[in-house]
C-alpha cells in the first residue's frame, strides 16, 4: 500500500517504489579529479585550466582534496580566485598598497593581481581547500543530500561507513536524478 504524506494544502501519494537513498547514486573516488593536499597551488591551477579547457558547458567541477587515500575537502576555481581578491575600500588592507575610497579602481591596484598571484606560488592545496564540512551515510535519503550541499555551497560530499570513506555524492547525480523524476521514471 502507499504511503501519504501530508503536504501544503493536500496529500501526496507516493508510489510502491522505493526511493533512492545515497548509496544509489554515489561514486567511486576514481569518478572525481583529485588532488594531494601537499600539491601545490601552482599544480592545482595546470590541472583546473586543463579542465576548464576541456568543459564544453564552462561549469567545472571542483578538485577532491586527498590527504593519503582520504577525501579531506574540495579545491574550486574561485577558492583560487579568492586569494587574488582585491583589498575593499574602508575594510581590507594590504601591506605596501594604498587603497582609495572610490568607486574608482585605484591606479595602485595595478599589477595587484599580478602580485596576489605570484604570492599564492608557495602555498598547499591544503591551506587553500575548503574542508567538507559534513559527511553522508549511505542509507540518507536524497532530501538530506540535496539539502546539505546547498547549506554548505559544496557540490561533492563524501560517503562514510563504519568510520571509512565508500564513495562520494556530487550534484550531477542529484541533477541527474531529478531529471529521471520529472520524466516521469
Amino acid at each position: 500500500m502507499p504511503a501519504l504524506f501530508q503536504f501544503a494544502g493536500g496529500m501526496l501519494a507516493m508510489s510502491n517504489k522505493r526511493e533512492k537513498i545515497v548509496k544509489d547514486l554515489m561514486v567511486s573516488l576514481n569518478a572525481c579529479r583529485t588532488i594531494a593536499a601537499g600539491s601545490s597551488l601552482t599544480e592545482a591551477a595546470g590541472l583546473l585550466k586543463r579542465v576548464v579547457l576541456q568543459s564544453r558547458a564552462g561549469a567545472v567541477q571542483p578538485l577532491v582534496v586527498l590527504d593519503g587515500l582520504v577525501p579531506v575537502g574540495l579545491l574550486k576555481v574561485s577558492h583560487l580566485l579568492d586569494l587574488a581578491r582585491l583589498p575593499q575600500p574602508g575594510s581590507d588592507s594590504y601591506v605596501g598598497w594604498s587603497v582609495s575610497t572610490g568607486l574608482e579602481e585605484p591606479p595602485s591596484f595595478c599589477g595587484l593581481f599580478t602580485h596576489r598571484i605570484q604570492e599564492m606560488s608557495g602555498k598547499k592545496v591544503g591551506e587553500v581547500m575548503r574542508p567538507f564540512p559534513v559527511t553522508l551515510q549511505p542509507g540518507d535519503s536524497l532530501s538530506r543530500a540535496a539539502y546539505l550541499m546547498s547549506h554548505y555551497g559544496f557540490e561533492i560530499l563524501p560517503v562514510i561507513k563504519n568510520g571509512r570513506v565508500v564513495g562520494l555524492l556530487r550534484d550531477k547525480e542529484l541533477f541527474l536524478e531529478m531529471g529521471r523524476i520529472l520524466a516521469g521514471g
